[in-house]
């Protein structure tokens, strides 16, 4: 593949990850007090990195999409090892996604029924 190509998809994909790895440990270890408690609705550092890691959930997964592509990962030896690393930050922001999509879920369901 196009050497040029496969430079700017690793680098995307590692500013992706370090951008994943260091909201990931603000949302497992950062504290719980409030980023601007006079605002509306006050989020916690956790809360507001969660939000963030699940934002950034689609272009993660294409950024991990591509890596897998240029690289040619799917001929080397050890396939299953190297999708499940390269595609690991991916699904760490698709499951952060799909928590809080739940949680609206949830929410409207919760709130067409009991009210």
């Amino acid at each position: 593949m196009n050497k040029p190509v496969r430079i700017i998809s690793n680098t995307i994909y590692g500013i992706g990850v370090a951008i994943a790895i260091s909201l990931g440990c603000v949302a497992l270890l950062g504290s719980n007090q409030m980023i601007n408690p006079d605002v509306m609705i006050p989020f916690t550092w956790r809360e507001q990195a969660f939000m963030w890691l699940a934002f950034g959930a689609i272009p993660m997964l294409l950024a991990c999409m591509a890596v897998y592509k240029f690289n040619a990962i799917k001929d080397s030896s050890h396939k299953i090892r190297n999708f499940m690393l390269i595609f690991f930050p991916g699904f760490i922001c698709a499951a952060c996604a799909l928590f809080i999509i739940g949680l609206l879920v949830v929410g409207m369901v919760n709130s067409f029924l009991l009210h």
